[in-house]
């Protein structure tokens, strides 16, 4: 199975963790979000950038820094050909959506092992 086929698997598994426990009438469960940028690199800016966006609503939304495990590479923010070194938008002239974002997972951290670890 493909690195990015067991990504899906465990999204799959983890809602239906949260379904079947609806259907056996256990209390509502725990929300919970896991945000995945399966990318790095500066051209591939938007993944990133749209996790951190994700993250953004979520918490305007009311979840919790400890219900939300981010993966993502972090090497954009500070990247060289960044215009806006430490900030990342996901549109023009948007404002910045990296500031406050818990990155559980950087670098070579988001791999398979921590990945279902985490789940």
């Amino acid at each position: 199975m493909t690195e990015k086929n067991r990504y899906w698997v465990a999204l799959i598994v983890l809602m239906w963790m949260s379904a079947t426990l609806r259907v056996l009438g256990h209390s509502e469960p725990t929300k919970w979000a896991l945000l995945v940028a399966g990318s790095n690199g500066y051209e591939n800016y938007r993944h990133q950038a749209d996790v951190c966006h994700a993250y953004q609503i979520l918490k305007k939304g009311g979840l919790k820094d400890e219900n939300i495990i981010v993966f993502m590479y972090d090497d954009i923010a500070l990247h060289p050909d960044n215009p806006r070194r430490g900030v990342i938008i996901n549109h023009p002239n948007g404002s910045d959506v990296y500031h406050g974002v818990p990155k559980d997972y950087i670098g070579d951290e988001g791999n398979d092992v921590n990945f279902f670890c985490s789940t």
